[in-house]
Parts: structure tokens; sequence; C-alpha cells
């Protein structure tokens, strides 16, 4: 009789389709971690960098110090001139 009524037509549930959507929004939620990672992670390098040329700064400004023989005097305010 070709009657297809008992066919579950647009009632079946698709599993593979959700499962690739739930990965695909995992692997979305993984790549945003991994990208604010790495810029906190560039972030510090260079905070760190510039610990290191303050450092090494400090102690050539000690080396001198200590070749002088006595300390300069300290300009607490470098925008003031001297008067």
């Amino acid at each position: 009789e070709r009657n297809l009524d008992w066919f579950p037509r647009m009632r079946a549930m698709s599993l593979v389709s959700s499962d690739a959507e739930g990965e695909q929004n995992e692997l979305r939620n993984l790549q945003e971690k991994l990208e604010s990672t790495m810029k906190l992670v560039t972030n510090l390098s260079g905070q760190l960098s510039e610990l290191k040329d303050q450092m090494t700064e400090q102690r050539k400004q000690k080396q001198r110090i200590g070749l002088l023989g006595h300390p300069p005097p300290v300009n607490v305010n470098p925008q003031q001139q001297p008067a």
C-alpha cells in the first residue's frame, strides 16, 4: 500500500551532530583560554624584561658609587631643577 505513516519521519534523534557541536564548542572555549593565556604570558615576559633592565641599571649605579667612593646627590624629583 506504500503507507509510510509508521516511519518516525522528522522525529528521529541525531546524536552525531549534537556531539560534534559540543566538541566544537569545547574546542572554541579551549582556544579562547589558550589565546588569553598567551597574552598574559607575553605581558608578564615584557614586565620581567623591564624588571631585569631596572635591576641591571641599579647594579651599574651601585658599581659607580663604589668606584667613586662617595654617593652622588639624590634627586628626589627629576622634574625639578637645582636652585
